[in-house]
């Protein structure tokens, strides 16, 4: 009996056995996504976020990367894409191990059973290096291999999501919400447009998975889209942050010195010890007396000399109008004696030649 029950039983433990490993392989729960936009090493980590950039540690991930190429990419057409193997500034570059040193950004592990470099790093223990997929499709096979280059290098990329509860953002319902629109190239980032003109950009990231602002922190889906109070903003972040008034482009909203406070803004004045006053207190009312004198004085005083400069160019020009009138008078009173002087001795010396021919 104990014999019969055993031969029952082992093919099928053995059945579930197989089927838990199959269920176990980290590449059968795995989604992966060519990204077409280049980006350098850090740009794609973040834009695989909640995935990660693939490995390709295994036979059957490198097939599955393989097929997704072929599908991808044109015939003919040589291909780059970063992957996510990294050797960081503090690891050396050691040529017997099939990573070369580098290792998986996924889980930090060096353990890899592919390994295909089509041209080898070089031997270093400084500087940080990552790793690309580089190939050509013709049509009919891949040829492929890992290539080391600096992380700032701008390339295509290919992502790896696993499909566990934990890595999935649920669609994010948010109240206010106008429109939600999913970025084209980052299934991960979330732009929200409230009625309220605020506007957000959201990011599924972490573990577990939950969405977050651009600045790492969990979003609070129930003030996302409210305004904030009096004084305050939104930033790029989402977060409700102080308004600097006296920083207005358009002019500062004081007369004297502008303070600016959590929320909103002081007017204010200094006295002769530097202690500060509300701008309608006593203290700077009188400041702007004695500053409104002063100020009057300063112009009364150009005033009063321009004036009086005024009244000498009239007295000097009068003078001067006068004294050429009465040079003019002069010469005519001259001119006229001289005339008559002139017609007396003409009348004169006719009245002798007249008497002349009188007696003669």
């Amino acid at each position: 009996m104990a014999g019969w029950l055993f031969c029952c039983w082992t093919p099928l433990w053995i059945v579930l056995f197989l089927l838990s490993n199959v269920s176990a392989d980290p590449s059968s729960s795995s989604k992966y996504t060519l990204h077409q936009t280049r980006a350098n090493f850090e740009d794609a980590m973040q834009r695989c976020s909640p995935g990660v950039l693939t490995t390709i540690a295994t036979q059957q991930e490198v097939d599955d990367i393989l097929k997704l190429i072929i599908d991808s990419v044109p015939l003919q057409e040589n291909f780059t894409f970063w992957v996510g193997l990294k050797k960081a500034k503090n690891q050396c570059v050691v040529l017997s191990q099939p990573l070369k040193g580098f290792r998986w950004t996924e889980n930090s592990s060096e353990e890899s059973q592919v390994s295909r470099w089509a041209q080898q790093p070089a031997e270093t223990c400084t500087g940080v290096l990552c790793a690309a997929l580089m190939g050509k499709f013709d049509g009919s096979t891949v040829s492929w291999g890992l290539i080391p280059v600096t992380c700032k290098s701008s390339y295509h990329f290919i992502c790896k999501l696993k499909n566990r509860p934990t890595d999935v953002c649920q669609h994010p319902s948010i109240p206010e919400t106008r429109f939600l629109t999913l970025d084209s190239d980052n299934s991960s980032l979330v732009q929200v447009e409230c009625w309220s003109t605020v506007r957000l950009n959201l990011l599924c990231s972490g573990r577990p998975a939950m969405w977050r602002t651009l600045d790492g922190l969990p979003v609070n889906f129930s003030t996302a889209c409210l305004k904030c109070s009096n004084g305050f903003q939104k930033d790029a972040f989402g977060s409700c942050v102080d308004v600097d008034e006296c920083a207005n482009p358009d002019g500062s909203p004081c007369r004297r010195s502008c303070v600016n406070t959590e929320g909103s803004y002081r007017c204010v004045c200094s006295d002769a010890d530097g202690e500060q006053h509300d701008e309608d207190s006593p203290p700077c009312q009188d400041q702007v007396t004695v500053e409104d004198s002063g100020a009057l004085s300063g112009i009364l005083i150009p005033v009063l000399i321009a004036v009086a400069a005024l009244v000498v160019l009239v007295v000097v020009v009068a003078v001067t109008v006068k004294c050429c009138l009465m040079r003019r008078s002069k010469k005519r009173a001259i001119k006229a004696a001289e005339k008559m002087a002139m017609k007396s001795k003409q009348e004169k010396d006719s009245f002798q030649t007249a008497n002349e021919k009188t007696a003669t």
